[in-house]
């Protein structure tokens, strides 16, 4: 339901924002305060939910999100934009470390921790292809009115709040930790973030794809428009978006079982390159959602695989923070991105923006390299 509600306005999101007087640059500054101030909250989150239930926080987060997007549907200034924006960064920050920590350990209580990947990938489709109905519904309500797809969004996001709340008691949380201060939790996330290598290399390739992914999703939809796309077809373009991603995640989580870690992650990097570079040979819509499908392939086959991986290092009782510490300080990575993406797409074009994305993330390999031939290295 939470991937639901982003799903209704991912057609026409930027859309929004141009229409209401912003440039790329005014959509990177509204962007790019949701990824500060997400990055600022998320590791004191974290704690929050080991400390005090994850399934809670969790539900927390889906109802703080949803009064994001409620909001946006008033908002006609930049200043509305920010507030709107930061109300979904608070409920973004409850949810990342939160709800991933309950999926691990709960999936541990039942003997099934081996199967995460594949659990994890076939999430993935799932939530995607549920999220194909939303995206295509949120391009046609939107030939009515660019606010409606956000409404639709919110009252999404308060059901996944009330879901939330009701089937996640009892599962997934580990009590011992409750005893403990919350002082004491944040520091040992530190602890074990930044003395564990793997983690810390792990966390650095994070660096590398959270600053070149902006560079598509924030672009994709006002280019496509340019290139001469009606509404109608970028919520089309969404829903077709949604299942190739879904698809990706599908075969991440298959591949890094059969595969490892190392070569899943490497196969999905190459992947994102090469799909880069042919968006900037596009000259018409058509060519460019081909061009484009590579791409979502290559970060659903990316998630997974790094969400499982991470989490063979991480401890049940700090689970939450230390998912949410990575994400503190990977966020301010992607806000970078989202400033170059505004500075080289209003200098050129969004072509610009993937040719350097695409010669960019290529450094993530190195990384990789580092870890050995071991499937569960």
């Amino acid at each position: 339901m939470i991937a639901a509600s982003t799903s209704f306005i991912a057609s026409v999101y930027v859309v929004f924002l141009l229409e209401r007087g912003l440039d790329y640059k005014g959509v990177a500054l509204v962007d790019g305060l949701y990824m500060i101030s997400s990055a600022i909250l998320d590791y004191p989150t974290g704690g929050l939910a080991d400390k005090y239930g994850r399934g809670r926080v969790t539900a927390l987060a889906c109802l703080f999100f949803g009064i994001g997007l409620a909001v946006y549907s008033f908002s006609r200034t930049l200043y509305q934009f920010l507030l709107a924006e930061f109300l979904a960064a608070i409920g973004s920050a409850l949810y990342s470390g939160a709800f991933l920590a309950w999926l691990v350990d709960s999936l541990r209580e039942e003997g099934e921790s081996e199967k995460l990947s594949i659990i994890l990938g076939n999430a993935g489709i799932l939530s995607r292809f549920i999220s194909i109905m939303g995206a295509f519904t949120g391009g046609l309500i939107a030939e009515y009115s660019l606010e409606l797809p956000f409404a639709a969004g919110a009252i999404s996001s308060f059901t996944a709040s009330i879901l939330a709340l009701t089937l996640t008691r009892g599962r997934g949380e580990v009590v011992e930790v409750r005893g403990r201060s919350y002082g004491e939790l944040l520091m040992r996330g530190v602890n074990i973030l930044f003395k564990c290598k793997s983690l810390i290399l792990l966390t650095v390739s994070s660096f590398i794809v959270s600053l070149c992914r902006p560079s598509f999703t924030l672009t994709w939809a006002p280019y496509m428009r340019g290139l001469g796309a009606g509404k109608w077809l970028l919520g089309l373009t969404s829903s077709i978006f949604m299942a190739t991603i879904g698809l990706g995640s599908y075969l991440g989580g298959r591949m890094t079982k059969l595969f490892g870690f190392k070569k899943s992650a490497i196969a999905s990097i190459l992947l994102t390159s090469l799909s880069y570079m042919s968006m900037t040979f596009a000259n018409n819509p058509y060519i460019f959602i081909l061009a484009s499908i590579p791409f979502e392939i290559g970060f659903g086959m990316l998630t997974p695989t790094l969400d499982t991986w991470i989490n063979n290092y991480i401890p049940s009782g700090e689970r939450a923070t230390v998912i949410s510490l990575r994400r503190t300080l990977i966020l301010p990575f992607n806000a970078l991105g989202m400033a170059l993406m505004g500075i080289l797409s209003d200098l050129e074009s969004p072509r610009l923006a993937y040719i350097f994305s695409s010669i960019t993330i290529l450094a993530a390999i190195p990384v990789y390299m580092k870890f050995s031939e071991k499937r569960d290295s």
